[in-house]
C-alpha cells in the first residue's frame, strides 16, 4: 500500500474528498494509490495532495512509499 492511501484513509476522507481538495480527478488520484500512475517524486501534483492532507510539502515525496498495510 502506498503511503498516500494510509495517509488518506487515516484522515477518514474518500478518494472524491481528496482528489477535490488537491485539484486532481477521481481518476487520477486512484491511478497514484494504486501505483499505475508514478508522477514524479517533486510534482505538483505530490506536493497538492501532501497539501490537502495537511502534510508539509516536504513529505510530498514520501507519499509514493510503501508501506506495511498491517494486515
Amino acid at each position: 500500500m502506498l503511503r498516500l492511501r494510509r495517509e488518506r484513509e487515516t484522515r477518514n476522507l474518500s478518494r472524491n474528498a481528496l482528489a477535490r481538495e488537491a485539484r486532481l480527478s477521481y481518476g487520477r488520484v486512484g491511478q497514484i494509490e494504486s501505483g499505475r500512475a508514478r508522477p514524479p517524486r517533486h510534482s505538483s501534483e505530490l506536493k497538492r495532495l501532501a497539501l490537502a492532507l495537511g502534510l508539509p510539502l516536504a513529505a510530498a515525496p514520501s507519499l509514493l512509499d510503501e508501506v506495511n498495510d498491517g494486515r
